[in-house]
């Protein structure tokens, strides 16, 4: 299982008129006359990575049968890039001045006008428009179609999953609609994106099998090896939501959600999910979901289910996590879970813009990822900036939305060597991506440790070195152990936002994630309870995947406290912690009262483990040390602003949200 954004006015064009335009543009090839080069827009960046020359294998018949969506662009980018910020600054007296979902069409979605043109212009080349929301038009036709219509052929290419389809150069459109057409998606192989969770790691640990602490520390592992010169202790065993509340300060009277309504998406979906939720609570001493207050939409018989995804039951236990950490940490909320039809960006798209597009919720938590720098690369540009364009629309209607900012350090190829969650595929060290994007919460992981008492003892960067028992059980090795599990981080392919300016140090110009962390460690995991083969079970799960929707809801309780909408938080989260309230714990690889450095612990997997398979029950972590990426003190690209403290929840309930 994986651990792991001025419109020119448009002439009024008659079909007929338009396919014979094209058909003066286009030579016999296929490929644009230089002459008439001014007369297209190009859609830079349209052919991917892996179509090259070498791996080029001819053209694709020209009667073969082609899908693809022509995603549109906003009627006006910088007022639209204007307005975000001006309703996103906490000091601006816009601030919180949302749209309507209406009143954002209106103002910043295509015209009718528009798209009449666009549909006569692909009529005329040969395309039949089989679908239309506000974001895209679904396209299909021969293959020729894309020749006369974007001005290249389609060509099959090599790659090391086989020959995918792609344009052989970059895609074009007549220069008078290319303001309206953002670009094309589904002539090359698409991106698939993988749940950032995975089981810590045995499926089913009953107590009474394996050994774990109470709180950090508490038990030695004696009669095994000693690591780093002194004995280690059992980690605690998987936090449950109320221990989370308590540490961070959300389990304040009134401080539940309530009014709120946090949307969850993933691929796919449990129909077991509201039985184990419910289950899930009570044995964990909270109340179930009442009538009503969680709902889902799923649409089973449209799922695609192909080896690009992973399979509908791996996707159940991240949506387990989500689930539970959402209800868990805002009890009070309304929860809708989303399931996309496949991990594929279309599908996951059309199930975020579900929500954005009717406003079906005030904070969106997804726990999924993927890379775009990536052999073969699959995530065209065009899919980036339609992804950024949707989430620059939840921005305007006060929709905040939150990603996990991944699970491999750095994701570099040297941390995909032995990260359990790492991207194979990965060709160079990468903010994972939606995570990445300027117009959404990027969530960290962080490793949380608590005390006797139950309360906030320290935390340090989710970042895991794994050693095994050697010399027949009478050494850890290798020390200080292979990297593992981490949180995600670093630099994205995005300009710094205003809001990160004079915060993040270095002076790197590129947007960097995360912008804030919570527990989520794999070696110290969270408890989430699921149906499994036709069995209920009670697991230990770890990732990024549990700081998210545990933060998300962190905000529904802050946007109860403060009675408004948050809307897109970065801002906010930024200029707060440049004042001097004391909102979040600064959290850094050596925490100063975490004691004997190195920190480790011993998790036991039970007597249950099959050693045929060359597992062990015992396993030893390093913790805080996470590939590529530092906690420092202050913003830093392992835990961003670091973790919500006691007083984050306070300061909304005092300020009602509004900045002196």
């Amino acid at each position: 299982m994986p651990l792991h954004a001025l419109i020119r006015p448009l002439r009024r064009l008659r079909g007929s008129v338009v396919a014979a335009a094209c058909a003066t543009l286009l030579g016999t090839a296929g490929s644009l006359p230089a002459a008439h080069a001014a007369d297209r827009h190009p859609l830079v960046g349209s052919r991917p990575a892996y179509a090259t020359r070498t791996a080029d294998t001819g053209p694709v018949p020209a009667g073969s049968h082609v899908s693809a969506r022509l995603y549109l662009n906003s009627r006006d980018p910088q007022g639209l890039a204007a307005l975000l910020r001006d309703i996103s600054d906490p000091r601006s007296p816009h601030y919180r001045h949302y749209l309507t979902p209406a009143e954002y069409q209106r103002h910043f979605g295509p015209t009718d006008r528009q798209i009449r043109a666009l549909t006569a212009w692909l009529g005329g080349s040969g395309f039949t428009v089989t679908g239309r929301t506000s974001h895209y038009l679904g396209i299909e036709g021969p293959a020729r179609a894309v020749r006369q219509a974007f001005g290249t052929s389609l060509h099959g290419y090599r790659t090391g999953r086989g020959t995918s389809d792609a344009p052989a150069g970059d895609l074009s459109v007549p220069a008078s609609l290319g303001a309206t057409v953002l670009g094309v998606s589904g002539l090359s192989t698409p991106a698939a994106a993988h749940p950032l969770s995975t089981p810590a790691p045995a499926l089913d640990v009953p107590a009474d099998d394996a050994v774990c602490s109470g709180h950090f520390g508490e038990k030695p592992a004696t009669g095994l090896p000693k690591a780093y010169g002194r004995t280690a202790t059992y980690a605690p065993c998987p936090y449950t939501p109320a221990q989370l509340r308590h540490a961070y300060g959300t389990g304040a009277k009134g401080a539940t959600g309530r009014g709120s309504t946090i949307a969850v998406v993933d691929a796919y979906g449990s129909p077991d999910m509201l039985a184990d939720a419910d289950r899930y609570a009570r044995a964990t001493g909270d109340h179930a979901f009442r009538p009503g207050q969680y709902r889902r939409h799923v649409t089973p018989g449209d799922w695609h289910i192909d080896d690009a995804c992973a399979s509908p039951r791996t996707w159940a236990g991240e949506q387990a996590l989500d689930i539970d950490l959402a209800h868990g940490l805002a009890p009070d909320a309304n929860v809708l879970y989303v399931g996309a039809n496949s991990c594929l960006d279309n599908d996951l798209m059309d199930a975020e813009s579900y929500i954005i597009d009717g406003r079906r919720a005030d904070v969106i938590s997804n726990s999924w990822a993927e890379i775009i720098h990536s052999s073969p690369g699959h995530l065209t540009p065009t899919l980036i900036a339609a992804w950024n364009l949707l989430f620059e629309q939840a921005a305007a209607e006060g929709i905040g939305v939150y990603f996990a900012a991944g699970d491999c350090g750095d994701s570099s190829p040297e941390a995909a060597q032995t990260g359990v969650n790492c991207d194979p595929k990965t060709t160079r060290a990468q903010a994972d991506f939606p995570s990445g994007s300027p117009w959404v919460t990027s969530v960290g992981g962080t490793t949380l440790a608590l005390d006797r008492h139950g309360d906030y003892a320290w935390e340090t960067s989710m970042g895991d070195g794994l050693s095994v028992l050697t010399d027949k059980g009478k050494a850890w090795g290798p020390v200080p152990g292979v990297f593992a599990f981490g949180g995600g981080g670093g630099a994205s392919d995005f300009p710094q936002p205003w809001y990160q300016r004079g915060s993040v140090p270095g002076g790197t110009a590129q947007r960097t994630t995360p912008d804030v962390a919570l527990e989520g460690d794999g070696a110290l995991p969270v408890l989430v309870g699921l149906t499994d083969a036709g069995a209920y079970h009670l697991v230990g799960f770890g990732g990024t995947s549990a700081a998210a929707p545990a933060f998300a809801a962190v905000q529904a309780d802050a946007q109860q406290a403060s009675g408004h909408r948050l809307g897109f938080a970065n801002p906010l989260l930024y200029a707060l912690a440049r004042t001097r309230a004391h909102v979040f714990h600064d959290v850094t690889d050596r925490p100063a009262n975490a004691g004997a450095q190195p920190l480790t612990v011993v998790r036991d997997e039970g007597p249950a483990v099959d050693t045929s398979t060359g597992a062990q029950r015992y396993l030893l972590y390093t913790l805080g040390h996470d590939f590529g990426l530092q906690a420092r003190r202050g913003y830093d690209d392992a835990t961003g602003l670091g973790s919500p403290d006691t007083g984050y929840l306070r300061w909304f309930q005092h300020t009602k949200g509004t900045l002196k």
